[in-house]
């Protein structure tokens, strides 16, 4: 179970809002984040950082399979001939 926020702990926990983010909860489990995002402040900050990051990953990875389409190219060397 993902950590919601509880008495001890009035906050989502990082590992709630990177699953939020990732959309990698449960219906149920999303609608009780969504509730407690209504009201929580920082939780919200919280999750726009988790967003950029999850943004960010998704990028990179992108931006990784893309460059591993893409042909070698053969890397020429300037200034080797004699003058």
């Amino acid at each position: 179970m993902v950590g919601m926020a509880t008495k001890s702990s009035p906050h989502l926990d990082q590992e709630t809002l990177e699953k939020y983010s990732m959309r990698r909860l449960y219906a149920k489990v999303a609608a009780r984040v969504e509730e407690h995002l209504l009201i929580c402040e920082i939780c919200r900050k919280e999750l726009e950082a988790s967003d950029a990051y999850v943004a960010s990953m998704r990028q990179a990875s992108a931006n990784l399979r893309r460059e591993e389409r893409q042909p070698k190219r053969k890397a020429v060397r300037k200034g080797s001939g004699s003058s």
